[in-house]
């Protein structure tokens, strides 16, 4: 916690994305920054970097607490030009000379890496600043160590300025005077904030409003992140901001750090161009939203779950049964990670039937070409930037949909962690599912007196569920494991239940109305009127069982 949040009384850590909970942004009076703001601005041929350092020189934040680097990504071509008017600390960095890589998210890479404020601000080269911009956004720092603000910009798209007259505008707060905002081009986002109470409502899942125009994090939270991906040339923006959601930060709306957007905004004119491109790398890398994953039976790279189990010598002759459960759930984005002392297997000679470890190796060579089973010698502390991580005990039977049940327990009210009583495992060997953004947040504050469990529980809850809610068995107690492991789809066995129930009703049946339509009135009005396409498509999807049952019931009348 920071000196000002001590000074203030806040409480240690932010519940869900309450911040308000902890500050309203309403400042001491004797309140003074300490941290200092490092300012990235990528830069590409930028005809109007000129203003937006002019409006930077005319800040009202300390320049002793404020650095300023301009990343020159124009590749040598028209080198960009700082101007008159730039802020003390201000300095370039060609990317051209120093890297291979193009594009923002290279450049804002290398800028960060370069810096080493508490805030890092991102900027982009075509914003005019209000004198107390800077100021609006690093205050949340002081009193919330994981805030990562959004701020107002209102989007121009004539002007007549020169750098001379922003820097004194700006430093006459007056700038702000130009132009009415209310008359200007409403963004997205503030939809999404009306909607959600400033955000206090969203659980971190509008991360998407978090842009890179105008925003801040603490680097305290930044530095649990990869990084910026730089593989990505659009959307860099929004894949950053879900990391920081998974590595525990608080997305707060900046609404007093108003700054002119110096032309249209890329989505005003591109909107669907833009989320077409966007939405195929999205998917690969961020779980949540749901919606981008438009198939089943993926591998995407940043998996919804990630399940922790761990064997060993004595526990191996359970793994292949436990993770083709796990593998064969009707959730499949899902990556399994198996702890196991894997370093100790070699490839000398060895009695195979007697070596006590050869189980091991038969666990190992069975998963060794399926890419969702990471083999591990330590559990991992994080599986950031997975959204959900499940701790199961090697020795829990998972039925197909456990999964899937688990999930969705805990993601609708966005809970920190669920446990399940596990049959045949002590409680603190019991399955549990893990809300990875809560427990990022809570583990910096983790102390003798404050454990995990009880800071996640603080943040969102901690709940106990039964072995039921799950469908958790016990292997051990399992005497078919040589089995074969299928995956069974809950719809086909609700619509086995129901024909089974129809032919019961059918067999029972007296009068004109014939078994055959008396099956067909039952899967007509069990579908909504679509009778024919329903019963052809259940027929192919049981394998033509029931146009069987129907001609057996005719023949036995």
């Amino acid at each position: 916690m920071t000196r000002e949040a001590e000074r203030a009384g806040a409480p240690t850590v932010v519940s869900r994305n309450r911040w308000r909970d902890v500050f309203d942004g309403t400042l001491p009076e004797d309140w003074e920054p300490t941290m200092s703001v490092s300012v990235i601005i990528p830069a590409y041929k930028s005809k109007t970097l000129e203003f937006t350092l002019a409006s930077l020189a005319a800040q009202d934040y300390p320049e002793d607490l404020l650095e300023v680097v301009v990343l020159d990504d124009g590749g040598g071509e028209e080198p960009v030009e700082l101007g008159e008017f730039v802020p003390k600390n201000t300095r370039v960095i060609r990317i051209h000379e120093v890297s291979d890589g193009w594009g923002r998210s290279n450049a804002t890479d290398i800028g960060i890496a370069s810096t080493t404020g508490d805030i890092i601000y991102w900027c982009d080269s075509d914003m005019i600043l209000f004198r107390d911009n800077v100021r609006q956004h690093a205050k949340w720092g002081h009193f919330i160590p994981e805030a990562a603000t959004i701020g107002e910009k209102g989007f121009i798209e004539e002007w007549t300025y020169t750098p001379e007259e922003v820097y004194e505008k700006v430093k006459a707060g007056t700038i702000g005077d130009d132009y009415d905002r209310s008359q200007l081009h409403e963004h997205w986002s503030k939809e999404i904030y009306r909607k959600t109470d400033d955000l206090n409502d969203s659980d971190g899942r509008n991360y998407s409003t978090h842009m890179g125009a105008c925003a801040t994090v603490t680097r305290a939270v930044y530095d649990r992140t990869f990084g910026q991906d730089t593989r990505l040339h659009l959307g860099e923006d929004t894949e950053i901001a879900y990391q920081l959601w998974q590595a525990g930060a608080v997305f707060i709306p900046a609404h007093d750090a108003v700054g002119w957007h110096m032309g249209r905004g890329t989505i005003q004119d591109h909107a669907a161009k833009v989320a077409w491109h966007n939405d195929v790398h999205f998917a690969q890398r961020m779980a949540i939203p749901r919606y981008r994953r438009k198939a089943d039976n993926r591998i995407w790279e940043v998996p919804l779950l990630k399940v922790v189990t761990e064997v060993t010598p004595e526990t191996a002759v359970y793994a292949r049964p436990a993770i083709d459960r796990i593998l064969n759930n009707t959730q499949t984005d899902v990556h399994v990670v198996l702890v196991g002392p894997w370093s100790k297997l070699h490839e000398g000679r060895r009695g195979m039937l007697a070596d006590p470890m050869n189980e091991l190796y038969l666990v190992r060579e069975w998963f060794r070409t399926d890419n969702r089973v990471i083999f591990a010698e330590e559990r991992p502390q994080s599986v950031f930037p997975a959204p959900f991580r499940i701790d199961v005990p090697i020795t829990a039977e998972l039925s197909s949909e456990s999964l899937q049940e688990m999930y969705r327990l805990m993601d609708k009210p966005w809970i920190g962690a669920m446990r399940f009583f596990t049959p045949g495992h002590d409680n603190d060997e019991a399955v549990t599912i893990w809300n990875s953004a809560v427990v990022e947040r809570a583990r910096p504050y983790v102390t003798a007196e404050q454990s995990l469990e009880d800071l996640v529980a603080k943040i969102a809850g901690f709940e106990w569920q039964s072995s039921d809610a799950a469908q958790l068995a016990d292997l051990r107690e399992n005497e078919h494991l040589e089995e074969r492991v299928v995956r069974v789809d809950p719809r086909i066995a609700r619509l086995e239940n129901e024909l089974q129930h129809m032919r019961i009703r059918a067999e029972q049946a007296e009068g004109t109305i014939s078994t055959a339509r008396l099956v067909a009135r039952g899967l007509n009005a069990k579908t909504g009127g679509r009778a024919g396409r329903a019963a052809r498509g259940v027929n192919r999807l049981l394998g033509g069982f029931p146009a069987r049952a129907v001609r057996a019931l005719r023949r036995g009348r």
